[in-house]
């Protein structure tokens, strides 16, 4: 590989990580310098005249480092030796230890989500948006994230990564969706349609095409998705023209996180499907041969609005004098009352008398297949 060549490699790879981070081409530049060794760009383009090239594990290295996005405030005030070493911590952030605790990374539809034993930190997609913090139970002195220490070097990592994730959609956007022009003018990244002035389903304001591109297409009033914004108040009589401006403090991932209490103890709805099923695995458990078990998977089974159940059993299946007790006994522990009735239906086979000197459900298919056969009859095995 030439000098022009692996200097245009290095350009490539410097505008693809601007664009990630929505910065200028000037300090990708100077950011992929440092991770060579040197002051600025300035100083490696000198190198190359004097004959420096980068060998290919340097190339590797600026390519896995450009794969990742970095706050970018860390570009102008940052270290470039602070910020690699930020970078190799990153890498080893999918599952990892803060302090004596363990915690899993993870991203979920572009919110990324870190999560260990009793708690959950959750940084939305929305750059405007406040993290989420969720515990199962109020402040106890065991819950690490009521730690600010150990708050404060989660919500770090966490943002680290939306960074990067929001570097990664910046990156398949147009350029010009993520960073407007000299006139504010920006383009839709899904819809196409470029305009300085842009409206929110939701709210009735007008937003800025700088801002829109700033807060990564969401609304930075109510927070909405990119489907929701439009470069017109189609809604609206004057097509939003007299709409006031949505009023945003500009803050990103919100400087106070969002604590919430949820109760994730399991719990047990009732509702019919459930206690239909409770109930037909009961009548299983009453049944004794074959033609009962048959009985039980043929039962009809409704339960009403206020969780009464009805069982209609098959005569041919279920002896009509035979009560089920341990059905009884499951509708009694979930507090339902019971109505049995005996109902003539199409049975699945000829002869249900068959099914009464078996339980073994292997032996029952070869009695009636015999039985068939008996009369001239083979199976007629439909698709």
């Amino acid at each position: 590989m030439t000098e022009a060549t692996k200097l245009s490699s290095l350009k490539l790879l410097a505008k693809r990580y601007a664009r990630a981070n929505r910065i200028t081409l000037h300090q990708a530049l100077d950011l992929v310098a440092g991770k060579l060794g040197f002051a600025n760009w300035t100083k490696l383009v000198s190198a190359s005249k004097n004959y420096w090239l980068p060998d290919p594990e340097q190339l590797a290295s600026v390519e896995a480092f450009v794969a990742h996005a970095l706050p970018a405030a860390d570009f102008q005030t940052g270290h470039p030796e602070a910020m690699i070493r930020r970078f190799a911590f990153l890498e080893q952030a999918e599952h990892g230890m803060i302090g004596r605790h363990a915690y899993r990374l993870q991203v979920a539809f572009h919110d990324v989500i870190m999560a260990g034993d009793g708690w959950s930190i959750t940084v939305p997609e929305n750059p405007g948006a406040s993290p989420i913090v969720q515990t199962s139970t109020e402040n106890d002195g065991k819950c690490p994230v009521f730690d600010p220490e150990f708050l404060q070097k989660a919500l770090s990592l966490v943002r680290d990564r939306a960074l990067q994730v929001r570097g990664e959609i910046s990156t398949d956007w147009p350029r010009r969706s993520t960073k407007s022009d000299l006139d504010g003018v920006v383009r839709h990244p899904l819809w196409g349609r470029a305009s300085g002035v842009w409206f929110c389903l939701h709210c009735d304001g007008k937003i800025t095409g700088t801002q829109i591109a700033q807060n990564l297409w969401h609304c930075p009033g109510c927070g909405a998705s990119p489907l929701d914004i439009f470069d017109t108040a189609f809604w609206c009589e004057d097509e939003g023209k007299s709409l006031p401006p949505v009023k945003t403090d500009g803050a990103v991932d919100g400087d106070k996180p969002d604590f919430r209490v949820v109760d994730d103890r399991p719990k047990l709805e009732l509702n019919e499907e459930k206690i239909t099923l409770l109930i037909r695995s009961a009548l299983l458990d009453d049944a004794t041969n074959i033609s009962e078990k048959l009985g039980a998977i043929q039962a009809q089974i409704s339960v009403d609005d206020e969780h009464d159940v009805w069982i209609a059993l098959e005569e041919n299946l279920w002896p009509h004098d035979k009560e089920p007790v341990q059905t009884l006994i499951v509708a009694a522990q979930l507090g339902l009352e019971v109505e049995l009735e005996s109902i003539w239906s199409t049975i699945p086979f000829a002869w249900p008398g068959l099914g009464e000197l078996t339980s073994s459900t292997s032996e029952f298919t070869q009695m009636m297949l015999d039985a068939y056969a008996q009369h001239g009859a083979s199976p007629d095995r439909k698709a």
